[in-house]
Formats: structure tokens, sequence, C-alpha cells
């Protein structure tokens, strides 16, 4: 089990570009790109859902020890196989336990936005010496008030203060 791994961007981020896997940041990491440093617990990604780009993330994941977080109430066969290029295509959520940590994988993203709505107004910025593209502050604002949780509430508020809004 690499659940209990704690998050090593660093790997996670070299693998995704080792593997040309066209992605787009949310989460934490886009919070802190936006200008407030804070720890995550994992690393939250919109892929190009381009069938041979997820052909390249799948098979970047079957090298990753990847397991799907949280299923171990299931039989195998009714988790989907993250490793799999068409259950990628189905186009879900995956949270995903890595030798490097955690790992989300999103494709539904509330309000209604989709990896070519991100990748209209995303921002490229280096990150452990990788370039790594990242939601704009609005898409980000958007999906913080949509998600509406404690620690989304708390990122606006921090985001506000560090750009001085």
């Amino acid at each position: 089990m690499t659940e209990d791994l704690p998050l090593d961007g660093e790997p996670l981020l070299a693998a995704l570009e080792k593997a040309d896997v066209g992605f787009i940041v949310i989460g934490g990491f886009a919070v802190s790109a936006h200008g407030h440093l804070r720890a995550t617990k994992d690393l939250d990604i919109v892929p190009d859902p381009d069938p041979e780009n997820l052909n390249r993330l799948a098979n970047m994941l079957s090298q990753l020890d990847t397991e799907v977080f949280g299923m171990e109430e299931f039989e195998q066969e009714e988790v989907p196989d993250p490793t799999d290029p068409d259950a990628l295509a189905l186009g879900g959520n995956f949270v995903l336990t890595t030798k490097h940590g955690r790992l989300d994988i999103m494709q539904l993203i509330s309000p209604d936005l989709e990896y070519a709505d991100l990748e209209t107004s995303a921002i490229e910025d280096e990150v452990f010496e990788h370039r790594v593209r990242f939601c704009s502050y609005e898409h980000l604002v958007a999906m913080k008030e949509a998600a509406g949780r404690s620690q989304d509430l708390e990122d606006l508020k921090n985001l506000r203060v560090a750009r001085g809004e």
C-alpha cells in the first residue's frame, strides 16, 4: 500500500514531464502558484483529454505503483483501472496513491470547467526545475468558490490578502 506516503511533488512532476503528459495543475499547488504558499497532501491535475495524451498518462501511472485510493472494500474488478487509457477516457475523477504520494486526476470540475476552458488562460511557471502549467487565478477562484469547503474558503481569503485584493 502506498496510501501512507507523504506527497513528494518533484518526482511526480518529473514523471509527468518525462512521459510528455499534457496537464494543468489545480488545487493546492495552484494556490501556491498564485501567491499563497501552503502545504498540500496531493497534486491535483486536469489532463489533456486527447486519447494519445491519456495513453501516455496511463503508461506513466503504471510505472508509479498506482492504486485507486479508498477502494479496499471493493473487489478488484469493481474498481476502475487508471492505468487503462479507456478508463481515463471515460472522463471521471481519480484519487490515486503512487510511490511518490497522492495524485488526483480531475476531469469533472465544478463549476463545469473542462481542460479546454482551463487551457485558454493557463499560466506557466517553474516548479522544482520543471515547467508547469497552472489554471488561471480566475478559474482557481471559481473552483474554490464552487467547492466551498473550509480549506477552499481559507485559500480564497489568503489568496486575496496575498494579492492585495
